[in-house]
């Protein structure tokens, strides 16, 4: 099944997204904060989700 990243609107398959539940909640603040339109009900790709880990990485955050 495919789905729409919410964040970057690329088409992804459904084994590549990432769940919102595995998401650390912190992740998910830094994308609402970025996207307020982010619902957790809606799929996001691992490209994004390794995007907002690695500035948290990076921050130190």
């Amino acid at each position: 099944m495919k789905y729409r990243c919410q964040i970057c609107d690329r088409d992804i398959d459904d084994f590549v997204s990432i769940s919102h539940v595995k998401a650390e909640e912190y992740l998910m603040d830094l994308i609402r904060r970025d996207h307020p339109e982010w619902k957790e009900n809606k799929k996001t790709c691992h490209k994004c989700i390794e995007y907002y880990r690695k500035l948290v990485k990076d921050a130190e955050i």
